[in-house]
């Protein structure tokens, strides 16, 4: 059922008791995800007028009169272990079903949730294990010691906290709710240890999957390695932080948001070729800037940021309401502030947009390349606070694996491996729009995009955060991989029975 169908009166499941539940965690991921019935973003649970949501901001408002399934299945398989998966696929086979597999829900292409489809839920395979000596299943080569195993289900709070007691850090974001092992593992995964152990896809060691014949199949270095290669980016400690918080003008200051600019990405290279990792929040009044340092040296972050403190606190044309540098024992505790920033800038039970670009090292070389990268990333910033004035968030992600090359041994888009920015233009709302409206927004919302994308031909963006009308989508999500990934995919799943929105093998709209 969908998540707030206990507040419609129209619903079966009408409880108003329940319903105060379902307001009071409307916007809450880690709620949302726990349910089949909700994804993360709204454009992807409703079909039009087809609703039952609330509003984000007001709760105790319907979006529509009558309680609709949306873009929900109304039939899921509950897996909670590999042998369902296999039982629904063959099930699906048998009887021409399409189908989509749903774990949390957070997919900005809708992947996850479709109508009239078979839906196989993955929320419960949640299992994880520690490994202190891992046999590779018929691979002596995949062998190793201080290993991890993880569902399909398990989201990144509980990898967290469950490996911590290993002593393990993990590859993952900074978004608890998220679900690790599904699309964004398996579109390459950044978090901010990128820098420092690269992308998830670079610290896979093995897979059990479930093919389009419905086999389950253990893939590794030495069983089905073309297979291991496509899913490792083909789709599917100590920590320091250092926090800035920045405010302009009540106006929009864009002055002073490109001194602010121009100084980030001069300091960049540095920070990134010493495994500083962060994210950075800017809108044309004020930014929030996270700088993060997986590293026992307590004064290592200090130092490597001082020239940027030094800016940004004697600039005359920024007011510095915070500026601190935290120390966190445990990656669990920092995710708690993590969790709390996203919860508060990108919130769950909203109609929302993105668009992003990986912005190669090249643009971060010289005086010049340098001012052509922020006017691209200002030009972005004026277009997406136009088009959505209240709720646009431009994001600077320095999560990238700068100083993890990896050759050809995974899939994920190559533009990864020279990128030191991941960019996305990002915005929201809570009112459903008319089908005109929401179209024009969402087709004019590339153009956000448009100037990053003028400075990188050839280049591309995370296949998991970018726009889901992105025109040339081969080259932009897969790069060069996506012939080999395609061969790949024609080989074991020459039907087509696993397909998804601008996934490898996608034929268009039709399908």
């Amino acid at each position: 059922m969908p998540y707030a169908a206990t507040c419609y009166y129209s619903s079966p499941y009408y409880d108003p008791s329940a319903c105060v539940v379902a307001a009071e965690n409307y916007t809450t991921n880690q709620v949302r995800t726990d349910v089949y019935g909700a994804a993360t973003s709204l454009n992807w649970e409703v079909c039009h007028i087809e609703a039952c949501a609330l509003n984000a901001v007001k709760p105790s408002k319907s979006l529509s009169a009558d309680c609709h399934l949306g873009r929900l299945s109304s039939l899921y398989v509950d897996a909670s272990e590999p042998q369902h998966v296999v039982t629904a696929v063959k099930f699906a086979r048998k009887h021409n079903l399409r189908v989509t597999v749903k774990n949390t829900g957070h997919d900005y292409f809708g992947r996850s949730t479709s109508p009239n489809t078979l839906a196989i839920w993955t929320h419960r395979m949640n299992t994880m294990t520690y490994h202190a000596d891992f046999v590779a299943s018929n691979c002596p080569v995949s062998n190793g010691q201080h290993i991890g195993e993880i569902g399909a289900g398990a989201q990144a709070s509980d990898v967290y906290t469950y490996f911590q007691e290993f002593n393990m850090d993990v590859t993952g974001g900074n978004e608890g709710s998220v679900g690790l092992a599904g699309g964004f593992g398996q579109g390459g995964g950044h978090g901010i240890f990128g820098p420092l152990y690269g992308l998830m896809v670079d610290n896979a060691v093995e897979f059990d999957v479930v093919t389009a014949d419905g086999q389950f199949r253990t893939i590794n270095r030495c069983n089905d390695l073309e297979l291991f290669w496509a899913m490792r980016g083909g789709g599917g400690g100590t920590f320091l932080e250092a926090n800035f918080t920045l405010h302009g003008n009540e106006t929009a200051n864009y002055p002073a948001l490109e001194q602010l600019l121009t100084q980030h990405a001069t300091n960049q290279p540095v920070w990134s070729h010493h495994n500083i990792s962060g994210h950075a929040y800017y809108w044309p009044t004020k930014a929030e800037i996270y700088l993060v340092l997986p590293s026992n040296d307590e004064r290592a972050l200090k130092y490597l940021t001082s020239e940027f403190a030094s800016f940004v606190t004697n600039n005359p044309s920024i007011r510095v309401s915070k500026s601190t540098y935290t120390t966190y024992p445990k990656y669990t505790e920092f995710l708690q502030v993590t969790n709390k920033i996203a919860a508060r800038l990108t919130p769950g039970g909203i109609f929302g947009v993105v668009a992003g670009r990986l912005m190669p090292e090249s643009l971060f070389e010289t005086r010049h390349t340098v001012t052509d990268l922020v006017q691209a990333v200002l030009d972005g910033i004026r277009l997406s606070n136009k088009l959505l004035p209240e709720t646009s968030v431009s994001q600077v992600i320095m999560t990238t694996p700068a100083n993890h090359q990896n050759g050809d041994a995974t899939s994920v888009n190559p533009a990864w491996r020279s990128a030191l920015w991941h960019v996305l233009m990002t915005g929201g709302w809570t009112e459903q729009l008319s089908n005109f409206t929401e179209a024009e927004l969402l087709k004019t919302w590339l153009d956000t995009v448009e100037p990053m994308k003028e400075l990188t031909p050839g280049g591309g963006c995370y296949l998991n955060e970018g726009h889901y009308l992105e025109p040339e989508w081969q080259e932009t999500f897969f790069g060069s991989n996506y012939p080999e990934l395609l061969r790949i995919k024609k080989k074991y799943d020459p039907y087509h029975f696993f397909d998804c929105w601008k996934c490898v093998g996608w034929q268009g709209p039709s399908e």
